[in-house]
């Protein structure tokens, strides 16, 4: 019986898909993972694997939201991790006291990350490594000088081209 309670967590953890695979990458790797990180980081991730190789790594379409580029299905991908044991939400605090959510990565996790190809690991590495440090507001400050974004003449705040599909092709050309 045992055997077969570790074989269905590793097929549990081994269905996880590449963008899940993503997030957990991301989260494994930056200490403030709320989901405006995770969301700005992926944005950028795929922004660059555009620029690159021509492909998003996630299976994400971005839309001008509130806060920059956004898509809701990020909470059922996080939720599928959790649900997979592979991250953990904690509640932190900003200064003003008001709660938000990050997650952090289970390290007793079986997560090979084999949907993320070499390169794929490769653009996330040299994106985080650019932001290294950098929080949600510097992150969504980056994301609205990006070219989808300017093509929108969106400004933080603003309800420019609220909730329109952002042209990612436009960051192949930058």
């Amino acid at each position: 019986m045992v055997g077969n309670s570790s074989l269905l967590k590793i097929n549990e953890v081994l269905m996880l898909e590449k963008t899940q695979q993503l997030l957990a990458y991301i989260i494994q790797r930056h200490n403030k993972a709320s989901v405006t990180v995770l969301m700005k980081l992926s944005y950028l991730i795929d922004l660059v694997s555009l620029k690159k190789g021509g492909k998003q790594i996630t299976h994400y379409n971005y839309v001008r939201y509130n806060y920059g580029p956004f898509d809701n299905v990020i909470y059922a991908d996080l939720q599928a991790l959790i649900n997979a044991k592979v991250v953990q939400p904690h509640p932190d605090y900003v200064p003003s006291g008001e709660e938000y959510i990050v997650y952090s990565y289970n390290e007793d996790s079986t997560l090979d990350f084999s949907a993320l190809s070499d390169e794929d690991r490769a653009i996330a590495d040299e994106v985080l490594e650019n932001v290294k440090g950098y929080g949600a507001r510097t992150l969504t400050e980056i994301a609205y000088k990006t070219k989808p974004m300017q093509k929108f003449e969106a400004t933080l705040g603003g309800t420019e081209h609220l909730g329109e599909t952002l042209d990612l092709g436009a960051a192949r050309t930058a």
